[in-house]
């Protein structure tokens, strides 16, 4: 077995013990330990999804599925023949963008009488049909919540299109899974993640979800290391149970409270300084920055690391300015996605000791719409070489289910940066690719000291946790580029010393 550095490694009870040359980790082996031969592959840390929505994208894959849809047409097929379960009809994935038509509540009218919810691929939008809307009480008269749309036409009516926080209208009437649901989801999903060589993950969704995490802890079943960040609305119900940032085990811990400053992309709710492309409209903010700032400094007097979610070049000025005043606590502070940053921006994240938690999948997708909606400021976008350079800590992830937990995709799109049709030839802006060692960091140590826990993960190295995984490439990858990491998989998954998957 070839580690990056080395042909063999011994681990016992959960720790590696020994790495270096096969003959004398064989010699330290004591009798009894289990040998996987695996001849000219190659050996790194566990990887780490840096941003996840684990459990819902759990409960998505038992959803209909409606990523990677062309047309509003077959979104409308595919959702025709689901099944009402619970007296509702919910699907996830449609991306809108390249549409000749726009979501509508009349053509869902047309196919279900039942309500019917379909989630965005960015979870930033919602289309609902008319029965969905009757369902929340959802009017011509109804208000846009602060920070959300409601999408109306000439009349004033709803559309059926929910942007943002007018989501949250919605959502309360959604049937809820039970605890056996999540809990049984929750493995499925575990199980894929080991199957794709990532051993831990940064999940940041609700607190039923953190409890499904603790009963899977409580029952022996967690083997993935989970930082979890919770919802900025259950901080002072998390203060009043005496946590805070930091806390917890080996394999579930607290991370930052959990704030949105913008929307997406996608939906072209990232709050910018400069309008959309051919358009007067910036985005929107999404939680006022007074309210923000007091949330922030609660948090910090009580030990919680702020989580913000940043994503237009305004959102990531006003985080920046928001969270480098802030006291340091046991974990850093961070910025989620940290997407499109103006020139005048991108050192200050280093320069304030924050991690900067970025997803490259998007780059998959997001190229043809950012050229689109950003125009020049794209070159801001992604900047993962400028960012390094700068000295910033930067975590690596998915966003899953907005994008594939497997990290070959990520690995693959911060070493090319081109779309999955591998245009344009060279990379969009190839000036800020990274090498594949840059990019690994990223997904292991870089996660493991957002989460507090450099000194025990992230390496494959003795007295680090046995948490590793053998992949089958040719180690020449670490000098080569994406698309041989891309085309290899993972054989052996390794958590806390226990094989979790062999393929």
């Amino acid at each position: 077995m070839t580690a990056t550095d080395a042909e063999s490694v011994l681990w016992i009870d959960g720790t590696i013990r020994t790495v270096g040359p096969a003959v004398k980790v064989e010699r330290s082996a004591p009798p009894g330990v289990p040998r996987y031969d695996l001849p000219d592959t190659m050996v790194t840390p566990g990887f780490v999804d840096g941003h996840t929505h684990l459990g819902l994208w759990a409960m998505n894959r038992r959803r209909v599925e409606l990523r990677g849809v062309r047309t509003r047409e077959e979104v409308i097929r595919r959702v025709a023949a689901a099944r009402v379960v619970q007296g509702w009809v919910i699907g996830q994935g449609w991306d809108a963008n390249g549409w000749n038509d726009a979501p509508d509540r009349h053509s869902l009218d047309r196919i279900h009488s039942s309500p019917v919810y379909l989630d965005s691929l960015d979870v930033h939008a919602a289309w609902v049909n008319s029965a969905a809307l009757a369902e929340a009480g959802i009017t011509r008269e109804t208000a846009d919540p602060p920070g959300g749309r409601i999408v109306r036409d000439g009349n004033g009516e709803p559309t059926g299109l929910l942007l943002e926080r007018a989501v949250e209208l919605v959502l309360p009437y959604l049937p809820q899974p039970s605890a056996f649901t999540l809990d049984e989801v929750l493995r499925e999903a575990q199980s894929e993640a080991h199957r794709v060589g990532i051993t831990g993950v940064h999940d940041v969704e609700s607190m039923s979800i953190l409890e499904a995490f603790r009963r899977l802890e409580s029952s022996d079943e967690l083997r993935l290391r989970v930082l979890f960040q919770p919802p900025v609305s259950a901080l002072t119900h998390l203060i009043r149970q005496g946590l805070r940032s930091g806390q917890g085990s080996e394999w579930l811990s607290l991370g930052g409270v959990k704030m949105f400053l913008d929307g997406s992309l996608g939906s072209r709710t990232a709050w910018m300084l400069e309008p959309y492309a051919g358009t007067r409209d910036r985005g929107m903010p999404i939680t006022p920055l007074g309210v923000a700032q007091d949330a922030m400094n609660t948090a910090a007097a009580a030990g919680w690391a702020t989580t913000v979610h940043a994503i237009g070049d305004a959102a990531v000025r006003q985080a920046l300015d928001l969270v480098s005043r802030l006291p340091r606590v046991a974990l850093p502070h961070r910025i989620e996605h940290f997407q499109c940053v103006h020139p005048d921006d991108l050192r200050r994240g280093a320069q304030a000791g924050l991690v900067l938690s970025m997803q490259p999948p998007h780059l998959l997708t997001d190229i043809p719409l950012v050229e689109r909606h950003w125009g020049e400021r794209g070159w801001g976008a992604y900047a993962f070489r400028s960012l390094l350079q700068s000295g910033a800590s930067l975590v690596f992830g998915s966003d899953v289910p907005v994008a594939s937990i497997d990290p070959r995709e990520g690995v693959y799109s911060a070493l090319e940066r081109t779309t999955g049709d591998g245009a344009p030839p060279n990379g969009w802006h190839p000036g800020e690719k990274l090498n594949f060692r840059e990019t690994v960091h990223a997904y292991t140590v870089a996660p493991a000291h957002a989460a507090g826990a450099c000194a025990r993960r992230g390496k494959v190295a003795p007295g680090y946790a046995a948490d590793l995984v053998a992949w089958s490439v040719d180690p020449a990858i670490e000098h080569g580029d994406g698309r041989a990491f891309r085309e290899g998989r993972a054989l052996l998954t390794v958590v806390g010393g226990e094989v979790v998957m062999r393929a």
